[in-house]
């Protein structure tokens, strides 16, 4: 793997995290919707494949797949980046020759060339903007992670020219903005859901108009729909909060209707019923070993060995893995005080 090139990389490239600089006094104003412009008609797949999680180009995948019309898409900047996990870097120039002949043996010439040229301004695009970030600070909240968002977009703008660098990096950075834009809504401990949902609603409207129900689907898989679901409690962790137990047990399980199957529900009650009975064991527990704690007919040896018995009486065969996780909050707890 070529070391040196994804230090660069991890350095200097936005990542879906977005754990970069950013450089505050340039753009110090709030950012409006939209870095890129709504008019650029970026396609509405490309920004699934981002928010799902765009993976890296693995070996087995043909790139001619990628470029059968154009070199500039949402899959250029992958492929620049597998390019350089597989090409080793010692000189810029060895480097850059490697990369010719590995072009002009997975393309056509003509492509080859295109995309070689556009490679060479990109990896001197990384180096430099590994040289501005160093001169950027920390983002600290949503509003300076867009701005960062926006600052580097304008670089690659400068650098790439508006079109080419949005057609490469646009998906990406739409599935950034929405992200971040969402996740600010989604935990705004001052919202009701049914606020937060309406405002989410605003936010795809507004970023992709008339294709906005098509951005986030109706999760299919177990995973997806346990993730909306999840997802729906934060949204409304506010009403949550202010409904009594028994009322907010209901709500739960409204959630729970609404997105799993019945024999699914099932199973989430039992597992909340087992995961209630352990907490009621625990308590039981915690409450016997105070009393022997306590207990002043008793020294410490023998109290010692009076609380091993009880925990061997009630958590019985998972009687160490409890002693386990008990030593090390006890170890925390020590390096805490420290």
């Amino acid at each position: 793997m070529n070391k040196k090139i994804a230090a660069i990389t991890g350095l200097v490239i936005l990542a879906l995290g977005i754990t970069g600089y950013f450089f505050y006094s340039k753009h110090a104003r709030i950012v409006p919707v939209n870095i890129i412009s709504a008019d650029r008609k970026i396609p509405i797949q490309d920004v699934k494949m981002f928010l799902s999680g765009f993976p890296m180009q693995s070996a087995s995948e043909d790139p001619r797949k990628f470029f059968s019309k154009e070199i500039i898409n949402a899959y250029t900047v992958r492929f620049f980046k597998f390019i350089q996990t597989e090409i080793s870097y010692t000189t810029r120039e060895e480097h850059l020759k490697a990369v010719k002949e590995y072009l002009r043996s997975v393309l056509d010439p003509g492509k080859a060339d295109e995309i070689f040229a556009l490679y060479e301004r990109f990896l001197d695009y990384e180096v430099n903007l590994k040289e501005k970030a160093k001169s950027w600070s920390n983002p600290r909240n949503s509003e300076e992670l867009l701005r960062y968002l926006k600052a580097v977009q304008d670089y690659r703008r400068e650098v790439f020219g508006s079109d080419v660098a949005d057609a490469m990096w646009g998906a990406e950075v739409k599935a950034n903005e929405y992200s971040i834009r969402k996740n600010e809504i989604k935990t705004d401990p001052n919202l009701y859901g049914a606020e937060k949902e309406k405002k989410i609603n605003s936010l795809k409207e507004d970023m992709w108009g008339d294709d906005a129900s098509l951005v986030e689907e109706s999760p299919l898989s177990d995973p997806e729909k346990f993730a909306s679901y999840q997802e729906k409690q934060v949204i409304y962790q506010k009403d949550l909060r202010e409904l009594t137990e028994d009322q907010r047990v209901e709500r739960i399980k409204k959630f729970r209707n609404e997105l799993f199957s019945p024999e699914q529900v099932t199973r989430l009650e039992q597992v909340d019923e087992q995961i209630q009975a352990e907490k009621m064991r625990e308590a039981d527990y915690f409450t016997q070993e105070a009393a022997i704690k306590n207990d002043s007919s008793m020294d410490n040896d023998k109290k010692a060995q009076a609380i091993r018995d009880l925990q061997d009486r009630i958590f019985e065969d998972d009687a160490e893995a409890f002693r386990r996780r008990l030593n090390i909050k006890d170890s925390m707890d020590m390096k805490g005080r420290r």
